[in-house]
């Protein structure tokens, strides 16, 4: 045979072998891929299932809490069933997200077999599920004692027994949530191992093929060993954590397939890690908020509540020791100490129920000036007592489309703050005025103004605190928060103007 003919059919043959070579290579990987992608996802639902169980336990146990404070309290019922009504919606919720949690980790078996660690994910996962009827009659329990009206023995079953059980529940599900993501890093470093074999059996077929097509095998070994030198360095810089690499290749064919594969996958893993990067960001601002709000709680209500408890025990005490005016005094500091208490409770519950969305805006045809007369009426007596004059010089006509119940606290909120800094004496003024497509409503004071730092956290959750008016009046630091969100709710917004000693003006704009 003619030594060029023997070259050809070397070409040929080498051509063929690494044709089919690269076939196999290119299904194989596919399959490959697709086995991975298979776990991933399931081990996604796992994560997503063991997120969402410890949300709706965390949700249960918030509205048990707001039923035993609204009991304690026995001042709005409608809130304790409202909450009842949230947790007998929630409870299949859960049962159904346990057994999607159930299925994903048992169909994560079900692919890649068994292992010590998967049995201890199973083992967890039991755990986990053993836990759910006790914590259901646990909680069935709570609420029956509480609809009795067993307040002591409802607070006992939640210390006791619900909260130590959801505590287990949440661990649990948070111990799965950290193997899924070991599982998924692992099926990572599966499938860059398997397409470095590849690659690498690539690269001795070129070897190969310089030997067996002389030239012509040299050219081609070129050209195939580029790209996948390529997708090597590809891999070796996603398995440092780079998931910013991509291969691109000047080839077409096979190769360019795979690089497009390896490309695709390199971006939904980026894209499912920063998903769940965003979800541990929303769970850590989550309880940092929760946190804030118990600490405002903690702090702003103790004081009013020392004041009742104080001085009524001096009146059981020593209530003959006291002539009539000094009796009356306690009285009324009791009766003033009550009033601040409600107040930081209204305003707290606002909070509660804005933050989990339980608010709805519903608009409607505001009379601007009928609406201020009633906040201003209902400050009236605060007023009186430092001798404040409050004056509306609202135009009469003139109408805004908000939601009337949230429109009313806010001109609560912001009257309540000027009266709180405004000195015996002083004045508060309520006007409006319409502009192009606009209507602006001012409410200003005379009172001792404020720094620009203090502006600067004005509607800030953190950094934010209640600050002593100047009667030593108190306050949750939650007020000005909620008429910040309940203005932008009905499509408006807010500012402030303020110095030291000169008062303050706050400026809401409206659409007309």
């Amino acid at each position: 045979m003619k030594i060029w003919k023997r070259i050809i059919l070397g070409f040929i043959l080498v051509t063929a072998i690494m044709m089919a070579v690269d076939f196999n290579s290119l299904r194989e990987n596919i399959r490959i891929i697709r086995q991975v992608d298979d776990l991933e996802l399931s081990k996604r639902k796992e994560m997503m299932e063991s997120y969402r169980v410890s949300y709706l336990l965390q949700r249960i146990k918030s509205n048990v809490r707001e039923i035993l404070l609204e009991a304690e309290v026995a001042e709005r019922p409608d809130e304790i069933e409202l909450a009842r009504k949230d947790i007998q919606s929630l409870i299949p919720k859960l049962k159904a997200s346990l057994e999607e949690l159930r299925v994903a980790t048992y169909l994560g078996f079900e692919r890649e077999g068994e292992d010590e660690e998967q049995l201890e994910e199973l083992e967890r996962l039991n755990a986990l599920l053993a836990r759910v009827p006790d914590f259901f009659q646990s909680l069935d329990t709570l609420l029956t004692l509480q609809g009795a009206q067993k307040s002591k023995e409802a607070d006992e079953q939640f210390e006791e027994v619900l909260e130590p059980l959801a505590r287990d529940m949440q661990a649990i599900a948070a111990e799965l949530t950290s193997g899924s993501e070991a599982e998924i890093q692992w099926a990572i470093e599966q499938l860059n191992d398997r397409v470095k074999t590849a690659i690498r059996l690539g690269v001795y077929l070129s070897v190969l093929s310089i030997f067996l097509s002389l030239g012509i095998g040299l050219l081609i070994s070129r050209s195939i060993s580029k790209p996948l030198m390529k997708l090597v360095e590809s891999a070796d810089e996603i398995g440092r954590g780079n998931l910013e690499t991509t291969v691109e290749l000047d080839t077409k064919g096979e190769l360019q397939m795979l690089a497009g594969s390896f490309n695709q996958m390199a971006r939904e893993l980026k894209q499912k890690i920063d998903s769940i990067d965003n979800v541990n960001k929303e769970l850590l601002e989550s309880n940092k908020t929760k946190d804030t709000f118990f600490s405002i709680i903690a702090h702003d209500l103790r004081n009013p509540f020392n004041a009742i408890l104080g001085y009524s025990y001096i009146l059981s005490e020593d209530y003959d020791k006291f002539d009539d005016e000094e009796r009356l005094q306690f009285i009324k500091e009791i009766d003033r100490s009550s009033r601040i208490t409600f107040e930081l409770l209204e305003n707290l519950l606002h909070w509660a129920r804005s933050q989990s969305d339980k608010i709805k805006i519903q608009k409607e045809s505001v009379e601007l000036i009928e609406a201020v007369e009633g906040a201003i009426s209902s400050h009236a007596a605060a007023a009186k007592v430092k001798n404040i004059t409050l004056i509306n010089q609202v135009p009469a006509g003139m109408t805004l489309q908000v939601d009337r119940a949230t429109f009313i606290v806010i001109l609560n909120n912001v009257i309540s703050n000027s009266l709180k800094f405004t000195e015996d004496g002083g004045n508060v003024v309520v006007s409006a005025w319409k502009n192009d497509k606009t209507i602006t409503l001012s409410i200003k004071d005379t009172g001792v103004g404020m720094s620009e730092e203090t502006r600067s956290k004005l509607f800030l959750i953190r950094g934010n605190s209640s600050t002593l008016g100047t009667r030593s009046e108190n306050g949750t630091g939650l007020g000005l928060l909620l008429v910040k969100d309940f203005t932008e709710r009905n499509g408006g917004r807010v500012g402030v103007k303020s110095a030291l000693g000169k008062g303050s003006e706050f400026v809401f704009t409206f659409p007309e």
